[in-house]
């Protein structure tokens, strides 16, 4: 299974929300700085994650983004499911392209890795992340 740079940007920005606190929005640049993330494409993910509840946008002067509910509430699940849709490894139950044994066989080990991602993408919230990337960066680097 691959993630897709939509879903890495997507959580990056929302990691990088979570660390900036919930009192106040930040403007885009600011994230897409911090975060690695093209701006233009930031933009657009942001839009998604506004439609899903997950970020809620300003406009103005004093406008931004900033998260919709606390950061223990989203699963990393929720911000997948924002931009990239229902995860899905499995072929639909209907669609058969072999022998139905071999179809059956195959299809519960799809099923098998689905529930197995599902599993730890429910059970990461968005704070804990922040918080790993906290403890990452309080790490000093004697790399010269």
């Amino acid at each position: 299974m691959r993630i897709s740079q939509k879903v890495e940007y997507a959580v990056r920005a929302m990691i990088d929300l979570a660390a900036q606190g919930g009192d106040h929005t930040v403007r885009s640049g600011a994230i897409a700085r911090r975060a690695g993330v093209p701006e233009k494409y930031l933009e657009a993910i942001l839009v998604e994650l506004g439609r899903a509840g997950l970020v809620q946008s300003r406009r103005g002067p004093d406008g931004g983004h900033r998260l919709a509910r606390p950061a223990s509430s989203m699963r990393v699940h929720d911000i997948y499911a924002a931009v990239e849709g229902p995860l899905a490894l499995a072929p639909p139950r209907g669609r058969r392209a072999g022998p139905p044994g071999l179809d059956r066989v195959v299809g519960d080990v799809w099923r098998e890795i689905e529930a197995a991602v599902r599993t730890v993408l429910d059970g990461t919230t968005l704070d804990e992340l922040a918080k790993r990337a906290q403890a990452g960066r309080d790490v000093l680097d004697f790399n010269i």
